[in-house]
């Protein structure tokens, strides 16, 4: 965390990361949160918008391309259900 010239502190994403995890558990609403801790809720809000859509991203469906052996003709596929929901789809 750092100071900028006008007084505003500067968090980066492991600090913002830890900040929100509290939020989570404290049980207290954002305005309320936001002020014992200090924090803009504007700035709350962003960052809790930004790692939502970086989570959401990171959930999407990747199709991995199998390399072909050369030896038969014979395509396989495999498909994998993980218990978060997340498919895996191999074919070759």
């Amino acid at each position: 965390m750092r100071s900028t010239p006008r007084g505003r502190v500067r968090r980066g994403e492991v600090e913002w990361r830890r900040l929100l995890a509290r939020f989570e558990s404290s049980g207290l609403s954002t305005t309320t949160f936001c002020e014992r801790e200090f924090l803009s809720l504007s700035s709350l809000q962003r960052w809790r918008k930004r790692f939502a859509e970086a989570d959401a991203q990171s959930d999407a469906f990747v199709e991995l391309p199998m390399p072909m052996s050369g030896r038969g003709t014979s395509p396989w596929s495999a498909e994998v259900e993980l218990p978060n929901g997340i498919v895996l789809r191999f074919r070759g």
